[in-house]
């Protein structure tokens, strides 16, 4: 049982720092994920980049964070706001961050609550503090600066999804970039993250020591997967993930397979509605309206029996943890001809882990074999090893912070080229302080 009690069982240190700028990991500092961060100065000035929750088997959460008053939510993912309606019931903290990571964030959360409610652990919040959270939203748009008392802080394009931010903060003694999830190269959606000068960049780590393949390869070889499927007579389950990746792909069959019977399901199609409503933050906005008027949108049960018979579908859950997909795996997986095609990391105790390991996936509530032909490609919107290292390079910082980074393969060697450049380099534990001089 998650218990919170506010103002009790927070490890936050209750004087503020003597000097310089503290940092403290509630989540997210050596581990991927389940991200929450405190920055604070000597005159109490206080702000908590992100709080959300490891979406994990059991669900990992962060420490409690200590009265807030702002809060910076750097996007709509829920290892980085899981945990906010927390905040907004227990500290009545001001939200920021984009209009539609805003707007997303209702689904996120009712979202989150069902699995939970389903899976059987425990929230420290309730749908009542979804309505709370909701109401505590102030927006910003990207470039446009506000003022913390005499902090001054502002958005940029974080290039890992649409509304994914990153947090520029300028202090009287010092500048502070957060890259939130980052990636630097342009994608079907988005529009790569910029350098941004700064004493300080807090730097993701998800893919330290990694390098992605050229997005145009691997592109080539999914589409090239997707014609032998459907070619056999087959059709071609995708997974995805309901905030970016279901678009990006959707978008990519659209552009390289118009010809194809495509069909989508999932919590996909109301992102995608809330992404057009938002074309500031689309990469190209024509593209992605396109590509949801050539797809099919599955709406009913009738639709789904009719999806069965199509070239593609795509569908969440991306991980095979319920959603959509599973239903539609029971009835494709007696047919040798149609094929799995994963489209992102697949989390330790997930469907989709044990589908690459075992061959086998938990079905409502029964392990069944599955001997359908399982591919998976590499469409993640991290900045990779390299890209890491030539960001920090740009923005000139000094000081690098590296968090929500495997703290045993990631880390050290994206630790080693960073320090090799010339940077100091810190490696934070959840629940220790840092101290920026």
């Amino acid at each position: 049982m998650v218990v919170y009690a506010p103002g009790r069982t927070s490890q936050y240190p209750e004087i503020p720092p003597e000097r310089g700028l503290r940092y403290h990991y509630l989540g997210g500092g050596n581990e991927v994920g389940n991200v929450g961060i405190v920055l604070e100065d000597p005159s109490s000035n206080r702000l908590l980049l992100d709080y959300g929750i490891a979406p994990t088997k059991p669900p990992r959460y962060p420490n409690e964070a200590p009265k807030v008053s702002n809060a910076i939510i750097t996007h709509s993912h829920i290892d980085h706001l899981g945990m906010v309606p927390w905040l907004a019931s227990n500290h009545n903290t001001t939200l920021h961050g984009t209009e539609l990571t805003a707007a997303i964030s209702e689904m996120m959360w009712y979202d989150c609550h069902k699995v939970s409610s389903i899976e059987g652990y425990p929230l420290p919040w309730d749908k009542r503090d979804i309505d709370l959270a909701l109401s505590a939203w102030k927006t910003h748009p990207f470039n446009k600066p506000w003022t913390q008392d005499d902090w001054k802080l502002e958005l940029h394009g974080a290039g890992h999804i649409p509304g994914a931010a990153m947090l520029h903060v300028e202090t009287p003694t010092k500048s502070v970039l957060f890259s939130g999830d980052f990636d630097t190269r342009d994608s079907q959606l988005t529009v790569g993250a910029k350098p941004v000068k700064t004493d300080v960049l807090f730097v993701e780590g998800t893919y330290g020591g990694r390098e992605h393949p050229p997005k145009p390869e691997e592109n080539e070889r999914f589409i090239q997967r997707v014609v032998e499927v459907n070619d056999r007579g087959g059709t071609a389950l995708i997974p995805a993930f309901a905030n970016g990746r279901t678009q990006d792909v959707v978008m990519l069959l659209h552009k390289h397979l118009p010809e194809l019977d495509v069909h989508v399901d999932g919590m996909g199609k109301r992102v995608a509605k809330l992404q057009m409503e938002h074309p500031e933050t689309l990469r190209n906005p024509t593209a992605l309206e396109s590509a949801w008027r050539w797809c099919r949108r599955v709406s009913s049960k009738s639709d789904r029996k009719k999806a069965l018979d199509a070239d593609v579908i795509v569908s969440t859950s991306g991980m095979l943890d319920g959603g959509p997909s599973i239903w539609y795996l029971n009835r494709l997986r007696h047919d040798p001809k149609n094929a799995i095609l994963l489209t992102g990391y697949q989390a330790r105790n997930t469907g989709g882990r044990r589908l690459l390991e075992e061959r086998r996936i938990p079905i409502f509530s029964k392990l069944s074999p599955i001997d359908l032909e399982v591919d998976q490609y590499s469409f993640s919107t991290h900045a990779g090893h390299q890209e890491i290292v030539d960001f920090a390079t740009q923005c000139q910082a000094e000081d690098v912070v590296i968090y929500h980074s495997d703290p045993t393969v990631a880390r050290p060697p994206l630790a080693d080229a960073l320090e090799a450049n010339g940077h100091r380099v810190h490696t934070p534990e959840n629940g220790i302080s840092g101290i920026l001089d």
